[in-house]
This record gives C-alpha cells, sequence and structure tokens, in this order.
C-alpha cells in the first residue's frame, strides 16, 4: 500500500507527460527509483475482481541513471483472448527513450489470460518502462495482476569482451595478467534476444591455461526434439574456430552448465531464428591452469586412508578407486569422497569390478534397502544441482555407470566396523566417445558418430555406455551413408528406454530414439521408439541412402539403452541423391555448422520458389 501511494503522489510530479500519452484520460502510477529499490504493484482492487470498463491506466517505472527495470508477475489473471485477441490487456513498453508515451509509440507486446500463459519476467532496455492496462465493458469476475518491480544495476549486464567491429555480437576474451575473469551474455540480455541472432563468443588463454564457462542461466526457446534440430542454440566448440570439436550444445531451458576447454582456446556460437526470441544466456569465464583448480579442490584430508581424492582428467584418463585398505577390511564410521572431473567433451565412465559391503540384514547378494548399511552414492549434476544416480550395497555388482557432463562425485560410507567384508573396487576412465566404440566420431556433434556403406556393409552401434546405464540429459546421433541406389535397415535386438509408448513424447518424461530421412529436421512420418521393445517389430528402414538415429534422454530417469544391428542393401529403387558427393559433404564439411546447412538449405528453396514463379 505504501508503494501504491507514493506511486500516486509520484504521479502529480510527472503529470506533464500525460499531454501526449496514448490518452489523455490515462490514470497514472509512477514508480521512482531511489537506488537500486523494489517494491509490488497491483491491478485495482487486487486480490478482489478489477472493474470493468477501464479505460485507461498507465504504471510508469523510472530508474536512476546507469539503471534498468524487472518486472516479475507472482499471479496473473485477466480475460482470456477473444477470437480477435486481448481485450482486457496490459501492453508492455519496454524499449522507451524517455518516461512517456503517446499515440505513435511502438509497444512490445500485449499479455492476457493467466499466469500459465504469460511471460512471467520483463526488462527494459533502458531506465523506463510503461505498462497500459485496459478492460472491456463485458461482464467478468477476473482478479487482475499482482507483481515485483526491482531496478538493477545495467552493468552487470555488460559482456566484458572486445567487440569486433562491424559485428553485433562478436566477442574476442584474450587472457592477461591482469584479466583472467568476467561475464559474457547473449545480445539485450537479460530483454528477449532479437530475431535471426548470430553471435560468437572467442576465447584465448595464455599457454597452459585452459578456458571454463559457467553459464549461470539459459533461456532459449522450447521445443520437443533434438538440440541438433532446433533453431535456437548454443554450441561450444573446443578449440579456436567452429571446426574444433563440439563439446556442449544447448537448447531449451537450463540453469548453470558448466564446462571446461581443453586446450588454451574456445569458441561459443549462438544462433536463433526470426520467432519465438527468450531471454537468452548469462554466463562466467575464467581463465586458468589445471594446478590452481587441483589445489582449490583438494581436500585438507589426507589422502593416505584412500579417501577424499579429486580425480581430474590432466593427471590421467583412467585409474581405480577402492575402499580403505582394500582388499583388507575397510575401517568403521568413515566417508570416502572421490571427485571425478575432466575436460572438453569428456565423460566419467565408472566400472566396479568387486563389491562386498556390510549388509546387516537381508540377503547380501541381492540387497534391497541401503539405508542402515555401509553404501557407494554416485552423484552427477542435472543443472548445476546434485542429483543421486544410484546407491548400492552388500555384494551385488553395481552396472556401468556414466556422468552427463565432466563431472561425477562417489561418496563410500561405513557405518560400523566389520572383520569380514572387503570393501569395493572400481575402474574410472574419462572418455570422449562416450562408450560407442564403432563408427567415426563426427565432430560436429557432442556425441556423433558415421556410418559409411564404403567401409562397412554392416555393424553394431550402441546407446552410450552400452550394456551400462546410459546417461541423462545426453543426446547422441548416428548418421548412416549408403552408395548410390541403397537403402538401410536397423533391428534392435535389445532395447530398454526409459519412456511410454506409443508416442515417446516429451509430455510422458520419455526418453526416445527417433528416426529421420534428413539431415536436421524431425521426420513426423516414422515413430518414436520407447519403453521396452521386444518381437519381431523393432525394424526400420530409411527411404534412401542417408538415414540419422537420434538417441536423447532427459534428466529425470535412466535404462541399459539398446544394441542395434544395421545393413547397406542395393535396391531397384532410383535415388533420390544423384550424386553421392552431396552426401559425403555432410562428413567432409566439418568445417561448416549445422545452422549454416540449414541457411544453405532454406537458399536454395527460396530460389527454386522464385524460378518457378
Amino acid at each position: 500500500m505504501v508503494n501504491i501511494l507514493q506511486g500516486i503522489i509520484l504521479a502529480l510530479t510527472y503529470s506533464i507527460h500525460l499531454s501526449d500519452a496514448v490518452n489523455p484520460a490515462c490514470e497514472c502510477v509512477v514508480y521512482q527509483s531511489y537506488g537500486n529499490s523494489k517494491g509490488r504493484f497491483t491491478s485495482p482492487n487486487f486480490p478482489e475482481t478489477y472493474p470493468r470498463n477501464i479505460n485507461c491506466i498507465l504504471y510508469t517505472f523510472i530508474g536512476d541513471l546507469g539503471e534498468i527495470i524487472e518486472l516479475t508477475f507472482l499471479e496473473f489473471d485477466l480475460k482470456m483472448p477473444a477470437k480477435d485477441g486481448c481485450t482486457d490487456f496490459l501492453k508492455f513498453f519496454l524499449d522507451l527513450d524517455r518516461a512517456e508515451v503517446n499515440q505513435y509509440s511502438s509497444w512490445n507486446y500485449e499479455e492476457c489470460g493467466n499466469i500459465s500463459t504469460i511471460q512471467k519476467k520483463h526488462y527494459s532496455s533502458g531506465r523506463s518502462l510503461i505498462l497500459e492496462f485496459h478492460s472491456d465493458s463485458d461482464p467478468g469476475n477476473y482478479t487482475g495482476f499482482r507483481g515485483i518491480f526491482q531496478f538493477l544495476d545495467e552493468s552487470k549486464f555488460v559482456t566484458d569482451g572486445v567487440r569486433e567491429t562491424g559485428t553485433p555480437c562478436t566477442y574476442s576474451f584474450i587472457s592477461t595478467n591482469s584479466s583472467k575473469s568476467g561475464g559474457l551474455f547473449s545480445p539485450r540480455y537479460p530483454q528477449n534476444y532479437p530475431p535471426g541472432a548470430s553471435c560468437q563468443f572467442i576465447f584465448e588463454g595464455l599457454p597452459g591455461e585452459k578456458v571454463r564457462i559457467e553459464f549461470e542461466n539459459i533461456q532459449l526457446h522450447h521445443v520437443d526434439k533434438s538440440c541438433d534440430e532446433s533453431d535456437d542454440a548454443i554450441i561450444v566448440h573446443d578449440g579456436r574456430d567452429k571446426s574444433a570439436s563440439v563439446i556442449g550444445i544447448f537448447c531449451d531451458v537450463h540453469n548453470t552448465q558448466v564446462l571446461k576447454s581443453g586446450g588454451r582456446y574456445l569458441y561459443i556460437d549462438f544462433y536463433s531464428d526470426d520467432r519465438d526470441e527468450r531471454q537468452g544466456f548469462a554466463a562466467k569465464y575464467t581463465f586458468f591452469t589445471e594446478h590452481e583448480t587441483t589445489s582449490n579442490s583438494q581436500s585438507t584430508i589426507s589422502t593416505a586412508t584412500n579417501c577424499n581424492r579429486h580425480i581430474s582428467s590432466a593427471d590421467g584418463k583412467n585409474g581405480t578407486i577402492t575402499s580403505p585398505n582394500y582388499p583388507n577390511p575397510y575401517p568403521g564410521d568413515i566417508t570416502c569422497r572421490f571427485s571425478f572431473e575432466g575436460s572438453g567433451p569428456e565423460r566419467v565412465q565408472l566400472r566396479f569390478t568387486h563389491m562386498d559391503l556390510y549388509f546387516p540384514g537381508g540377503n547380501a547378494a541381492d540387497p534391497h534397502d541401503c539405508q542402515a548399511a555401509d553404501s557407494v552414492t554416485i552423484t552427477i549434476y542435472i543443472d548445476g544441482e546434485p542429483t543421486d544416480l544410484d546407491t548400492k550395497c552388500g555384494r551385488k555388482l553395481p552396472p556401468m555407470y556414466m556422468s552427463n557432463e565432466q563431472r561425477m562425485t562417489v561418496v563410500f560410507r561405513s557405518l560400523t566396523y566389520s572383520h569380514t567384508v572387503t570393501g569395493f573396487q572400481a575402474d574410472y576412465a574419462f572418455v570422449r566417445n562416450f562408450g560407442i566404440n564403432t563408427g567415426e566420431p563426427d565432430t560436429r556433434y557432442l556425441c556423433g558418430f558415421n556410418y559409411k556403406s564404403s567401409l562397412a556393409t554392416s555393424g553394431v552401434f550402441t546407446s552410450p555406455n552400452y550394456p551400462g546405464k546410459y546417461p541423462r540429459n545426453t543426446e547422441c546421433h548416428y548418421l548412416f551413408y549408403g552408395l548410390k541406389g541403397e537403402k538401410v535397415i536397423i533391428d534392435f535386438p535389445k532395447f530398454e528406454v526409459d519412456g511410454i509408448q506409443p508416442k515417446c513424447e516429451e509430455e510422458t518424461k520419455s526418453d526416445y530414439v527417433a528416426f529421420s530421412n534428413f539431415f536436421t529436421t524431425r521426420d513426423r512420418k516414422m515413430d518414436r521408439y520407447c519403453g521396452l521393445r521386444t518381437g519381431k517389430n523393432n525394424t526400420v528402414k530409411s527411404d534412401g541412402e542417408f538415414f540419422k538415429v537420434t538417441f536423447k534422454s532427459n534428466g529425470i530417469y535412466d535404462a541399459h539403452g539398446f544394441q542395434a544391428q544395421y545393413r547397406f542393401e542395393q535396391t531397384n529403387v532410383k535415388s533420390k541423391y544423384e550424386d553421392n558427393s552431396k552426401t559425403e559433404i555432410y562428413i567432409t564439411g566439418n568445417s561448416r555448422s549445422l545452422h549454416e546447412y540449414r541457411q544453405q538449405w532454406t537458399s536454395v528453396l527460396c530460389l527454386l520458389v522464385f524460378f518457378m514463379l
């Protein structure tokens, strides 16, 4: 209430601006900054029903120099849109040079409906923001809106690199003795990024340094398909340009994604299409040496008992961890923590070779409850948050595990001392191939493999980490290139992918395997596979000599995945590719991004349409 009264008083001060307003009869409530201040705003009578036939109320927010405005809606209940659009609405003016509007002022968008259908956070581009509220004269019983405003320091959203002359958002970041860290943002952040964005961020460390990127916020257009097919995406390359191997690809919405380069260079490519813009991303970067990271992460507890180890891939790509004193009995009342950290596209693969932990009740060879027993817990990170992947106890050998990013943590806990059990032993490896040992790696993908008929007319391929559990939040792409006139036939003798048939859609939180006769487009005539599939209906066939199989898992559940057999067969059907070199361009053209291929084929289609007219 205090904020509303202050706003009304301030409105008198700014009444001069109303002479050229959208409607001179508009009521006006003004919120003035007092140095990064914040407060609340509501519709009239909230939480009671707002009046009908409101001609115009202007909510005007005015920041100090160097401030922008953030609005967050906590509740929102306006009349749902009619066939012709919103009749009760809030109109947003986010890009104002001054704290005033008139009939010629352009607005960004209108919102109506309820809280589940609107964008909840909105930002100004400068120090002023105005909301225009209207309601029609028809009867209604809607409570309106309630929100929080905050004035923010706009310097917190400035990319620290050097922008290349003549480019809208290409930046270089070069490590110096005095500059080792900073921030980077999508264009216009925290506002929505513009349509048709194409931004590059190029990092160069000193010799011996690496680059660490932490994406604190990723808000891209949500799509129920592979990131490979998304028109809004962030692709991170482990090198100086986009020809380097991909170590991260992000679309949709994420929090706290951490990546570490394998060398001194890192390259980030961000692109968007011309619709459905979202907030974009905010990230921090740091140039560091591996010695600094290891020293900072090392536990203060002595490693003499083989406990509390920080294991970096820089010190070795594989090794073994064990319980203390292995193969002799381990001490009681002890906790050991093993923290693994890779770099580049590396994932942590963990294979237990021995398991013999104290289990006080039931069958130790087939334990079902580890709560009161000595145990080993495997932890991964989903959107930056630690998530327990599995907890094992007794004598049953666990399955093989794989991290979904560069990190994994293993914690061993013993509750009591036992003279009979021998503990555990596990082999670890930092792998780049996701445990897939067939096909040629395709560096355009974080997890991608090519299978060419010219090299082998048949073979096998598997889900990542097979026959262990596949990692969460993972995409893998398998691309098959036949010779002219060939088709690809794939059989799945083993298939266990968490999901609900028959559609295997996002609404059911399904992991899935998808098939396409196209390079970067979902083939909607081909069903997705998920669940436990047995029997004879596990065969798919391509339309031509190119075929693509995509495996995608979410961050919720996992399973043992699939094993597949493929073969190329000659057919009598005329090939849709007149020149096989058109297929090979996808193999040899690694210096070109997936986004460029989309643009290339879009241009070709436009030319064809032009000449047909």
